[in-house]
């Protein structure tokens, strides 16, 4: 297939199941679009190694599903695990919601198989690291279907925990919830899910449990696994950490069950109010935006990112999604109106464009998870600058000659 549309110079758009946000898998005149959600085979488990071979094409539920009769999780949970495949979460360099224990998708991914643009086949066999060159997998996490089609993965497994326990706690406001969970991640806790919701976002998140104030910060922990130090051990340093770091309160553990059990309802709300169905009606537009930068610009990117954002929005809300030791992600979501589906659009793209100032201004990036696909492309130059995007284009234009590769995606 990719030989023929190298001979042809036919442009060729590779989906898994169509769920990213960016525009990375959309069709041009005249192109092919490979649909990989066939590929969606487990092809294997080494349950000594505690690794599974997957078809592409594999939806992230099934593969949890096929996994837990072996007692495994791969751990990667995005919000769209419903929804999202493995070859997209290598392609859009997906993290998941557990990552600040199970890590994101190139800490998982051992080994692929892809198809370059002439028809030649890349097989990096599964291995923990290699020292034998650049890293071929790298290159292609985080591609978008823009060099080569994946079509197998090798990823990491990890034993299923029997369930989640949770620490709860408010914060006065944002800068005090920054520093708690900042100085958490740091410790060796052992929580794996590590999130903090700004004073809006907690409101409408967690309103079903009488919260009506104040910023939210959640831990998560894997229970009935076994490792250091007990589980209560564990979470007792952690909510130490935070109260002494932070001025905080613990609050109900329920908000973690509540968020646990509700994770992934944004999802199906997006689909609601953006699919067919328009359910706020025309002239409404929802979107994310996911930055990331070092803790000592937090603070300028959030302020930046939100001011950008409120100066065209009707609603906006933020959580801290994906916390490291250096820095941390920001989530963003927003609702734009207008009179129309033009006037909304207007008012969108004007929106990007000052929350990509703000960005490159705190030095962060423009994108943590989602990728870039058309959406971001045009901001990309911002990021790595005229030097970093000129090596994209050569790199590009040695695999992918005739250019055929998921074009007006990634590049500029």
């Amino acid at each position: 297939m990719l030989a023929w549309a190298a001979e042809t110079r036919t442009a060729v758009v590779p989906r898994g199941a169509g769920s990213g946000v960016c525009g990375g898998a959309q069709a041009v005149p005249g192109a092919v679009v490979i649909d990989l959600s066939r590929m969606d085979r487990v092809t294997g488990v080494d349950l000594v190694s505690r690794v599974v071979h997957v078809q592409s094409g594999l939806r992230g539920d099934r593969l949890e599903d096929a996994l837990a009769t072996h007692g495994l999780t791969v751990g990667h949970y995005p919000q769209s695990i419903a929804m999202s495949t493995v070859g997209g979460w290598i392609a859009a360099s997906s993290a998941g919601q557990a990552s600040g224990g199970f890590g994101a998708i190139e800490d998982v991914l051992l080994g692929l198989t892809a198809v370059l643009p002439g028809g030649e086949v890349l097989r990096c066999r599964p291995v923990l690291r290699s020292a034998a060159g650049p890293d071929l997998r790298r290159l292609l996490v985080g591609s978008e279907g823009t060099l080569a089609v994946v079509t197998e993965a090798t990823l990491a497994c990890r034993p299923r925990p029997a369930g989640w326990e949770w620490l709860a706690f408010s914060f006065p406001e944002f800068g005090a919830l920054a520093d708690g969970l900042r100085e958490v991640v740091r410790e060796p806790t052992g929580a794996a899910v590590i999130r903090g919701y700004d004073e809006a976002d907690a409101v409408l998140s967690f309103a079903s449990l009488g919260h009506a104030a104040g910023c939210v910060g959640i831990l998560g922990f894997p229970s009935g696994l076994s490792g250091p130090g007990a589980l209560s051990d564990r979470k007792r340093l952690a909510a130490e950490v935070i109260q002494r770091a932070a001025p905080a309160q613990l609050i109900d553990p329920a908000y973690g069950d509540h968020w646990w059990e509700h994770r992934n309802d944004a999802a199906a709300t997006y689909f609601q109010i953006m699919g067919p169905d328009r359910a706020f009606g025309p002239g409404v537009i929802v979107d994310t935006v996911e930055v990331a930068g070092l803790w000592s610009a937090v603070p300028e990117l959030y302020a930046g990112v939100r001011a950008a954002l409120a100066a065209h929005s009707q609603a906006v809300i933020c959580h801290l999604s994906h916390l490291y030791p250096s820095g941390s992600s920001l989530y963003f979501t927003f609702l734009i109106s207008g009179a129309d589906d033009g006037g909304a659009e207007e008012r969108y793209l004007m929106a990007w464009e000052q929350v990509a100032r703000a960005c490159e201004t705190a030095g962060g990036t423009i994108t943590h998870h989602h990728g870039v696909g058309r959406l971001k492309s045009g901001f990309l130059a911002g990021e790595l600058g005229g030097t970093g995007i000129s090596m994209l284009r050569r790199l590009k234009a040695a695999i992918d000659p005739a250019g055929i590769m998921n074009p007006r995606v990634l590049l500029p």
